[in-house]
């Protein structure tokens, strides 16, 4: 295995057939020569067309499984993702992510980080609703859309 994904996410894992194929993939990744692009649908209105987020991402001092953004040096690894809105869906909006870099959870922390956790993501606090009126029909039909999407909407 050459490059993996997170749990629950969508998307392609790269094997290697042959350990030449391997070395060549691997420093591909390693030399960022490779794109890796994202689709999330994240809660809210998202203001800016596009922008970057630049965070460093590390464990949560309390909670190992969780990861957290940190300011630049205080903790964590540097972690860069650039996002474009591909649609605005009213209290969702569908973004593609670009990873400049690759942490652990990354696009799933920089997008809570700035305020708009992935649809349905329950280790970062998407699987509430966060945007929207507090009309029943409203919880019935965003737990409907939980039950149908059962993971974080998140795909490469």
């Amino acid at each position: 295995m050459v490059h993996r994904i997170d749990k629950n996410t969508t998307g392609l894992l790269v094997l290697a057939k042959t350990e030449l194929a391997m070395r060549n993939l691997a420093k591909q990744f390693f030399d960022h020569t490779v794109d890796r692009k994202y689709m999330a649908l994240v809660w809210g209105d998202v203001e800016q067309d596009e922008g970057t987020i630049v965070a460093h991402v590390g464990r949560n001092q309390r909670f190992r499984k969780l990861f957290e953004a940190y300011p630049e040096g205080d903790h964590g690894k540097e972690a860069i993702t650039h996002y474009k809105v591909l649609e605005r869906l009213g209290y969702v909006t569908l973004v593609e992510c670009i990873l400049e870099t690759g942490r652990t959870h990354q696009i799933r922390v920089h997008m809570k980080h700035i305020g708009h956790p992935l649809f349905n993501d329950d280790f970062y606090g998407g699987d509430r609703i966060v945007k929207g009126t507090v009309y029943a029909k409203y919880k019935q039909f965003i737990d409907n859309c939980f039950n149908i999407c059962s993971r974080q909407a998140f795909a490469c």
